[in-house]
């Protein structure tokens, strides 16, 4: 009559190595499994660039033009991810055509298009919205202006015996800020006779100064005392 042994099975025990290959092995499976799955769908995803426009350094727009835009985005699963990963759209830009204005300053409307994003992998373009943003748009000029100063107790500065140097800047910027503009305003400064450097108060942002810093001299007027003799 054969002999059965009774003794446990031997159970091998697996070395760390072993184990870090194991656990590996099945995230890879597990990736491989997750993203055939997802591939075979399709996503849609919607992202939010910077709008810029391009223009003619001759002509400005008036205003803050820069916009966020909502752009509709579709791929399968492996697509999308890829496209998020490595190329998400972060600007787009626009180029504005000024051929056609008859007169400046004129408001445009430029259409947005699914064609104007240039592509991005494997994924598709299908809606930009808004599909148009209005624009104005004016041409540059550059005009000399007198220096205006200004002191802190708010007496103009003709009644004062004042100098400037320079005495007229020149302004450049979009037409309609610059043809308002009649002097080019110092910042406030407190009194004290003598030479004086103050910086010129900007009225926007859109405007540029042929400098920025004048040198002021004034005196104040002494009036004679009436019970002299």
């Amino acid at each position: 009559m054969p002999l059965v042994s009774t003794l446990p099975a031997m159970k091998t025990e697996l070395s760390t190595t072993e184990k870090t290959i194991r656990l590996v092995l099945s995230f890879l499976i597990g990736v491989l499994i997750w993203g055939a799955a997802i591939d075979a769908e399709t996503f849609f995803i919607i992202e939010t660039p910077e709008l810029f426009f391009e223009h003619d350094e001759t002509y400005a727009l008036l205003g803050n033009y820069s916009h966020s835009i909502n752009v509709r985005l579709s791929g399968t699963g492996l697509e999308i991810l890829s496209h998020q990963v490595n190329s998400p759209l972060q600007t787009m830009e626009k180029t504005i055509s000024t051929r056609d204005i008859l007169s400046l300053p004129a408001i445009l409307n430029i259409e947005l298009k699914p064609s104007d994003i240039s592509q991005h992998g494997a994924v598709t373009v299908l809606q930009v919205t808004p599909a148009q943003i209005p624009v104005i748009v004016d041409t540059i000029i550059s005009r000399s202006l007198p220096v205006s100063v200004r002191f802190s107790d708010e007496i103009p500065a003709r009644y004062r015996f004042v100098s400037v140097i320079p005495d007229c800047i020149t302004v450049t910027g979009p037409s309609s800020i610059v043809l308002l503009m009649d002097s080019v305003k110092s910042e406030i400064f407190e009194l004290n006779s003598g030479d004086v450097t103050a910086s010129l108060a900007f009225s926007s942002d859109m405007v540029a100064y042929s400098d920025e810093l004048v040198q002021i001299h004034f005196v104040e007027p002494i009036v004679p005392d009436s019970d002299l003799h």
